[in-house]
């Protein structure tokens, strides 16, 4: 089940109230939450329809409190194309017109006349406890909650967050109920879904705070608990990142050291380097998953961790400026081999047009040796 449904379900087995004002309170909240008029022969009907099978002894007791003498209430069973129950908790005429009158659901303007009270009656809830008995039976009627228990061996994160909601098929219920939680110090926020209005709190301590008002203990003690677990597992999370982020960065990091000591060895040869340089780059090819502080403790001459790791730069730096050394001298030559071919391809255009040019006779300057 959700944690709702078990929150939902621990509020209805409990003790009924007291005072003669709280059940009609409670009883109130029901009507307008889950409850739907019936017009038979001409009088009405109430039925409430819930997934709770254990709100209909709830309903029967609170309605013996107003009325000790009744009609037994009927219930019948409902199963749904997704296999979820819903129960339908019938109330019968004979007392539906005097329960909806008497907890202000309904009011009477003249004889034999009433209409329905498009919110919250003042009257009904000007007691503290009645406040909280409605809340109660809010709850109870159309309360929902996105709140996801999980395993506490599961170390994968929790993206959901904590969400608690009522229901209402009125704006004037929905506004009047946001001033019914902000009178128990409880502040909620409201929002048009549709054709409905919903009274919604995300804040977990709120939510906490409005479980415990509807005496829901178990789910309290249950989101208390589920506050910590999430709290260890996102920092057991936080650390395993950053320890996941830091052993990537040192693999990298050998990566491309093996890959500039193995450059230097292709080129210049390793015996070229100083003698620390050169051991260190022997014990780094012999040992590529190895911390700074283990290769500070295989040298010869003690190192410290900032000694390996300024070292290891220095080698990186010496393969960088052999090869931007090679990739200029590469250039070089690449000019050099252009500039020679377009010498060359010039004389052979010269030849070409010297072989095609006609031959020149020579010029007489003195006319008078001829004879």
């Amino acid at each position: 089940m959700s944690f709702s449904f078990d929150a939902k379900f621990e509020v209805a087995k409990s003790s009924l109230p007291d005072k003669l004002c709280c059940a009609k309170a409670e009883l109130s909240a029901l009507f307008r939450t889950c409850g739907q008029l019936n017009l038979e022969k001409g009088s009405y009907s109430i039925e409430l329809v819930t997934e709770l099978p254990n709100l209909f002894p709830r309903i029967n007791g609170l309605i013996k409190l107003i009325k000790p003498e009744f009609d037994e209430l009927t219930l019948t069973k409902e199963e749904r194309q997704n296999h979820s129950i819903r129960y339908h908790i019938g109330i019968p005429v004979s007392i539906s017109k005097d329960l909806l009158l008497d907890c202000f659901v309904f009011r009477s303007f003249s004889e034999g006349e009433f209409e329905q009270i498009e919110g919250i009656s003042r009257q009904l809830v000007e007691n503290e406890c009645c406040a909280k008995s409605y809340i109660k039976g809010a709850f109870l009627g159309c309360a929902s909650a996105n709140i996801v228990i999980k395993d506490i061996n599961d170390l994968k994160k929790h993206t959901g967050g904590y969400h608690l909601e009522f229901v209402f098929n009125s704006q004037n219920l929905a506004n009047d109920f946001i001033h019914l939680l902000s009178s128990q110090g409880i502040p909620a926020k409201i929002m048009q879904r549709k054709k409905l209005w919903v009274d919604y709190i995300k804040e977990a301590e709120l939510v906490s705070d409005l479980l415990a008002l509807v005496g829901a203990n178990n789910a309290v003690l249950t989101l208390q608990n589920e506050f910590a677990v999430r709290e260890v597992r996102n920092q057991l999370n936080r650390q395993l990142n950053c320890l996941n982020s830091n052993i990537s960065k040192m693999v990298e990091a050998s990566i491309k050291q093996i890959d500039a000591i193995e450059y230097i060895s292709k080129t210049v040869g390793l015996e070229t380097l100083s003698p620390t340089l050169y051991e260190l780059c022997l014990l780094r090819l012999a040992n590529p998953e190895e911390t700074y502080e283990n290769l500070a403790k295989l040298m010869t001459e003690p190192l410290t961790k900032s000694g390996v790791n300024h070292r290891l730069r220095k080698i990186v730096k010496i393969a960088n400026d052999l090869k931007q050394n090679a990739e200029q001298d590469e250039k070089n030559d690449e000019q050099e081999n252009q500039q020679t071919k377009e010498i060359k391809e010039t004389e052979i255009k010269e030849e070409k047009t010297q072989e095609k040019r006609e031959p020149e006779f020579p010029v007489m300057e003195d006319f008078g040796n001829w004879k």
